[in-house]
């Protein structure tokens, strides 16, 4: 059955990281995909008129996706004056913290001991938190016997989510495959769009993916990985998901982690009728871009307050699109940034060597 509300989704710009926002306006209810800033979570959430938080979701048990997800759950009842009702993750049952990912753009520090005891103190809270008071918050796997089920949440908001991947039957060959791996793909629906979530999945997990869903097309294809997508060819996720924006939730400067590959950029830019939407700017857009931070944060905040929205300012980085937020109904529509704000005086008024399609 078709869902007939709309859904906004918002690409939240968190600095280093994904977190993504999924609401039903109509009726409203929230499921927070991944929190490694929970202010920004919360900032989002307080100005949606949000009734009900039906989830919070762990795509995968990196860092850079889960830092803060327990500050987010205890914070929920005091700053917004709600419960987030369901933790839902896929954990290992022991205090040991999963490995990093393999091009570190997961840890917080270049200092060894500090990454240490970062990733172990964030997973042994977040082990913590769901073995406690298990009547306070219902914390369940996120695996699900089939690919393609609803997940297990209250609401009318279960009815626009289903998770494609991973299933009980591919988790011992994901992992295997390497933890990026194991992130949940999901598939937002609406009553004539869609979008699909892909965290941090890499190309063997993808191929997976193919092989299990012949049909992934999508108007919105939230790009894997911050845009990495190394030794393999990007036009095969485009070409299969055929969407008409693409979202990189970058996060970190480009110089350092390659993110996103220029490949991915060339792929994008052959195929003109996609949009692309960056969360931040990178090096190979503009030199040093931190200098810039202030004067895009300004066009950003005012082009969002003169049209009746709010602006969620960048935790750290330089945004470019900033947090972006996308309505699905019978046709998609991006609602920040605005188009001809974020084209002629992000883009073109400072991005010099950008990688838009624009």
């Amino acid at each position: 059955m078709t869902f007939q509300h709309s859904v906004k989704i918002a690409f939240l710009d968190v600095g280093q990281g994904d977190s993504i926002v999924v609401t039903v306006p109509d009726t409203g209810e929230a499921v927070i995909i991944d929190c490694p800033e929970a202010d920004t979570v919360i900032e989002y959430l307080r100005g949606e008129n949000i009734r009900f938080i039906r989830a919070l979701i762990i795509t995968h048990l990196h860092l850079d996706h889960f830092k803060e997800s327990v500050g987010f759950l205890e914070n929920c009842r005091p700053q917004l004056g709600i419960e987030c009702e369901r933790l839902i993750f896929n954990w290992f049952y022991n205090r040991q913290p999963p490995p990093p990912d393999a091009d570190e753009h997961s840890e917080i520090s270049s200092d060894l001991k500090i990454r240490e005891r970062v990733r172990r103190t964030a997973y042994q809270e977040l082990v913590t938190w769901a073995e406690q008071e298990p009547n306070k918050l219902s914390c369940i796997p996120l695996l699900r016997p089939r690919s393609g089920d609803r997940l297990e949440i209250e609401g009318t908001i279960t009815q626009a989510i289903r998770i494609l991947q991973p299933s009980h039957a591919q988790m011992g060959k994901l992992n295997h495959l390497g933890l990026n791996n194991t992130s949940a793909i999901l598939r937002i629906e609406s009553s004539g769009s869609s979008a699909l979530l892909t965290a941090d999945i890499e190309p063997s997990g993808w191929n997976e993916l193919r092989r299990r869903h012949a049909d992934l097309r999508s108007d919105v294809l939230k790009f894997p990985h911050h845009g990495a997508w190394k030794n393999a060819n990007p036009t095969d996720i485009l070409d299969a998901v055929e969407p008409s924006i693409v979202v990189v939730s970058v996060g970190t400067d480009g110089s350092r982690y390659d993110h996103p590959n220029d490949h991915v950029f060339h792929a994008i830019r052959d195929l003109s009728e996609m949009r692309l939407l960056c969360t931040q700017v990178t090096s190979r857009c503009v030199e040093n871009p931190s200098s810039h931070k202030d004067a895009i944060q300004a066009i950003l905040e005012a082009d969002a307050t003169s049209r009746g929205m709010r602006h969620i300012r960048t935790p750290r980085g330089c945004p470019c699109a900033g947090t972006i937020i996308i309505e699905l109904g019978k046709h998609i529509k991006v609602l920040q940034p605005d188009t001809s704000v974020h084209r002629d005086q992000i883009i073109q008024g400072f991005l010099h060597s950008h990688r838009c399609v624009i």
